[in-house]
């Protein structure tokens, strides 16, 4: 068991830094809620959630290309940023436009306001972000992650968090005109602040640059954080990428200790020597040709995976805008923020697991089989009590933001049970990487796509905000038995039903009937927020205790089979 969960120190400050500002991030939802009611909200929510849609093509997946090479030798470090930033500032050029053109096009096809109203200009101030994120902030982290100093970058995360929603807070209890549009400016303010920080740290660094010890999981994990603004949706979006970044830089390594091209990876993985006769400058701006090529040749396959799972999670926020109005996705917002807080740890289980796994693949890859059973096991027990115990504490969280919030409490209900299949989707995606089957994974992404749009228009057309919590519910579920199908079968492990699914099964239904009763019993009508705080601690306390007795009374964990799991992570 010391073996899983066992990060760099650095690693862990980082991972700490998003924890902090993710939870300053969720205060900050609840202020905006009750202050600026769903329609503000929503329109806030949907801005950002096409941005982070779009960030994708400035992004490119070069983040993981220019570490890798970057850590293997620190010289590359000047060649490298100046070229990384200069070509995502032209994608970022590229996704402005196409940015644009959906806002026009999306508000033409409602016949609201147009360009007199809120919504594009939000989205037109978002846009901006392109511009600057990727292209500078991001670039300068990766050098940073590639000379495995993450304390300066988690500084920095912390620092930003502070100031978004310090400021953030004052303008939304000032009431200013225009708010949606300053909360926007305050985030760029943010942004261009880590430029200046890291940019002055960046310079410092190279005075001294001496390669540490690299952890591949490390960076990997490093790479994912510092690249996804927030989770979009209640899927493990940061846990896959974080996967594909970890087989893209050991694939590196070893091509690197062999001396030539990675197998099977369909590009070179030693960047081309540099040539002053290909190189244009223009200003600070520099164009290597024959690195631009290949960076962009090497880091396509993680743009098309990054791109796929970063729409399919995010996807149903602008279907339900465009459907139903953005009123609609505030209250969503609202309902599938308390999912959305969790959707961070199954990165830092994804990652706890990815190191071990890879060594027992690598030594006894006869292990693998049960060794994904009992974690999916685990991962399932883990997130039982939560998928019950967060909704009941939800709702006193909800009668606060006032307006009609608590009119989307059932839709907490449902998103947070489809963390159930997120959990286990995140702990499956380690044995893909191990036994080289990323492309299966890319595959059941790609077809989870269509499928939650699908039904996320249809369901939303008839139900809503309701529809939109329904379809996550189903197409992660879709996802979770596609994946765990296919690696049954590449695994050659029949995974016992009964054995697997029955105690957790039970433990959730006798959860979910006991929330019931008490919600009956002792929360219903109760909707002043204090009231209702006090019968929610009430009833998370006696679920917490139920669900105790119920998994180690009923022996569904057990010591034994923790020390049974540790042998098989042993090697």
């Amino acid at each position: 068991m010391e073996r899983v969960g066992r990060l760099s120190r650095n690693t862990a400050a980082l991972v700490g830094a998003r924890v902090v500002t993710s939870g300053l991030t969720f205060i900050l939802a609840i202020v905006i809620n009750r202050n600026l009611g769903p329609e503000k909200a929503g329109i806030y929510t949907y801005a950002f959630t096409l941005y982070t849609i779009f960030q994708v093509i400035p992004d490119f997946g070069i983040g993981n290309i220019s570490i890798r090479d970057a850590s293997q030798d620190n010289s590359r470090l000047r060649r490298y940023f100046s070229n990384v930033a200069s070509l995502r500032f032209l994608l970022g050029l590229a996704a402005f436009g196409l940015l644009m053109i959906t806002n026009l096009v999306s508000l033409a096809l409602q016949g609201g306001e147009g360009l007199s109203g809120d919504k594009f200009w939000v989205v037109f101030t978002v846009a901006f972000c392109l511009l600057i994120e990727q292209p500078f902030s991001n670039s300068l982290c990766e050098n940073f992650i590639a000379l495995e100093r993450l304390g300066t970058v988690a500084l920095v995360y912390l620092i930003m968090g502070i100031m978004k929603v310090g400021m953030s807070i004052y303008v939304v209890l000032a009431d200013l005109p225009g708010v949606l549009i300053y909360l926007v400016l305050i985030y760029i303010v943010t942004i261009v602040y880590s430029v200046f920080h890291l940019y002055l740290a960046y310079h410092v660094a190279l005075r001294r640059v001496v390669l540490e010890a690299a952890g591949i999981d490390g960076m990997a994990v490093a790479e994912t954080v510092t690249h996804v603004p927030e989770p979009t949706g209640e899927t493990a979006v940061e846990a896959l990428l974080a996967d594909y970044s970890y087989a893209g830089l050991a694939e590196g390594d070893e091509a690197g200790q062999a001396g030539g091209e990675a197998a099977g990876s369909g590009g070179p993985v030693s960047p081309p020597p540099e040539d002053p006769g290909a190189v244009f400058k223009a200003g600070p701006f520099t164009m290597d040709g024959p690195l631009w090529r290949y960076l962009m040749a090497s880091a396509w396959p993680l743009a098309v995976v990054a791109a796929g799972v970063t729409v399919y999670a995010g996807i149903d926020i602008p279907i339900l805008s465009w459907l139903r109005g953005d009123a609609e996705v505030g209250l969503y917002g609202a309902a599938g923020m308390f999912a959305k807080a969790f959707v961070f740890l199954t990165l830092a289980l994804n990652m706890a697991v990815l190191p071990a796994v890879s060594k027992v693949g690598g030594k006894h890859p006869e292990r693998l089989g049960k060794l994904w059973e009992r974690l999916i096991y685990y991962a399932w027990m883990l997130v039982v009590p939560l998928v019950v115990i967060v909704p009941v504490l939800a709702r006193p969280v909800l009668l606060l933001q006032k307006h009609d919030f608590i009119l989307a409490w059932h839709a907490t209900w449902l998103t947070m049970g489809a963390m159930c299949f997120t959990f286990m989707t995140a702990v499956s995606f380690p044995f893909f990487i191990v036994i080289d089957r990323q492309k299966t994974v890319t595959a059941v992404v790609l077809i989870g796509l269509p499928f939650k749009a699908a039904v996320g228009a249809v369901a939303i057309s008839f139900w809503g905000y309701t529809g939109a919590a329904l379809a996550v519910l189903l197409s992660e579920a879709v996802v979770f038995l596609l994946l765990s199908q296919r690696l049954s079968r590449a695994l050659d492990h029949r995974v016992n039903i009964l054995r697997f699914a029955g105690p957790p099964t039970l433990i959730l239904g006798a959860l979910y009937a006991a929330a019931l009763l008490l919600h009956v019993t002792l929360v219903s009508g109760r909707d002043t927020f204090m009231t209702a705080t006090l019968y929610a601690l009430i009833s998370a306390a006696a679920l917490t205790i139920l669900y105790v007795v119920s998994a180690f009374g009923g022996r569904a964990l057990t010591r034994s089979g923790l020390r049974e799991l540790n042998e098989w992570l042993t090697v």
